[in-house]
């Protein structure tokens, strides 16, 4: 009895240990991660809903390891990984931007005549456009890493200068329809 029990203990310590490190990603992809919405006052048809994950330190740290686990990436391809990431959080400020709005709704780039205009805005300073807006095709990988990601919804990185952030911070995307805003507490 007790060796099947011994056994059983081990059975299950071996199948929880994946969820116990996805717990790590999924914690702090909730906790990096807020939404929001603009509907049409008239028909409350959605203008736009969209998510946004801020890549802080902590959840670029759990999003390298989630990578190197999905992808099966030996040593060197983990090292090369982590260097690229590392690059990027020299550069900017990264997030992961979600968007579902109507199709005639959908241009959304950094550059001027786009439809959708996005900034940061530090607590008490000014606002920032984005230095790069870049169309990310959705594929499994982008919905592993994402499971908020529906059929409906684009992917994009949008990445800010780097600029001090302080405790607070909020990200604002506007159109001629509306404006909707995401706000970071990071005390």
């Amino acid at each position: 009895m007790a060796k099947r029990l011994a056994w059983a203990a081990i059975a299950l310590m071996v199948a929880a240990a994946p969820l116990a490190s996805h717990a790590g990603y999924n914690r702090e992809l909730k906790k990096q991660t807020r939404s929001g919405r603009i509907y049409h006052p008239n028909t409350w048809d959605a203008e736009i809903i969209w998510r946004a994950t801020f890549f802080d330190d902590a959840f670029r740290e759990e999003f390298k390891k989630r990578h190197q686990k999905i992808k099966h990436l030996n040593e060197i391809g983990a090292e090369r990984f982590e260097m690229e990431q590392a690059n990027r959080h020299l550069n900017g400020w990264d997030f992961f931007v979600a968007i579902y709005t109507k199709d005639e709704y959908k241009n959304f780039s950094h550059y001027e005549d786009t439809f959708w205009h996005i900034e940061l805005r530090p607590a008490g300073g000014e606002a920032v456009k984005p230095i790069l807006v870049e169309k990310l095709p959705i594929t499994p990988y982008e919905k592993r890493m994402f499971p908020y990601i529906d059929r409906w919804s684009q992917g994009y990185r949008v990445t800010f200068p780097k600029v001090d952030l302080g405790g607070e911070f909020d990200l604002t995307i506007k159109s001629v329809v509306g404006s909707s805003t995401l706000e970071w507490n990071m005390r």
